[in-house]
């Protein structure tokens, strides 16, 4: 979103002149996603989004907004407290799975601002798992890389999450 304002500034003898237009670019398309209501936490805008659907368990509504560190998180509902989370740059790029290298995803939850571990499924070996691409870490709080999930590689992948946060919000 493309916004355009005008600055006059005061100092010890008045006010300035007048400065001509200046313009500056949202992070977002869709400034909603950047909105907090009281609590401080960002809020889930109902939006489809394109991803890839490999070793999903979840295909109901589909949700958004934006995480601390510049991705946009989307879930994929199976129900409110059970969905396919995915990661993305851009809201009109595809979003992708997240892999773990270091369990089985749980520590996940925190792109729906769970603090504790989630319940993830089903359990299989990576062996059975697709190689796709995605994005990847090892640690909570580790930002994410992405590239090659699944077999071959390092990096885990579950076809659902279980994080205690309902989703779009209380239920």
């Amino acid at each position: 979103m493309m916004y355009y304002f005008k600055v006059q500034a005061k100092n010890l003898y008045g006010y300035g002149p007048i400065s001509s237009s200046v313009s500056y670019v949202t992070e977002s398309d869709n400034p909603l996603l950047i909105v907090r209501p009281p609590g401080g936490e960002p809020i889930w805008i109902p939006f489809t989004f394109k991803y890839d659907p490999t070793y999903s368990e979840c295909s109901g509504k589909q949700y958004v907004k934006r995480t601390w560190y510049r991705k946009f998180v989307g879930v994929v509902l199976c129900n409110s407290l059970r969905y396919k989370i995915y990661l993305s740059d851009d809201l009109r790029d595809t979003f992708y799975s997240v892999g773990d290298s270091w369990g089985r995803g749980e520590d996940h939850c925190q792109f729906v601002d769970s603090h504790l571990d989630g319940r993830t499924g089903p359990q299989s070996y990576v062996e059975a798992l697709p190689t796709i691409q995605g994005y990847y870490r090892q640690y909570r709080q580790e930002p994410v890389s992405f590239g090659r999930i699944g077999y071959m590689t390092p990096y885990y992948y579950v076809g659902w999450y279980e994080c205690g946060v309902p989703i779009p919000g209380k239920w």
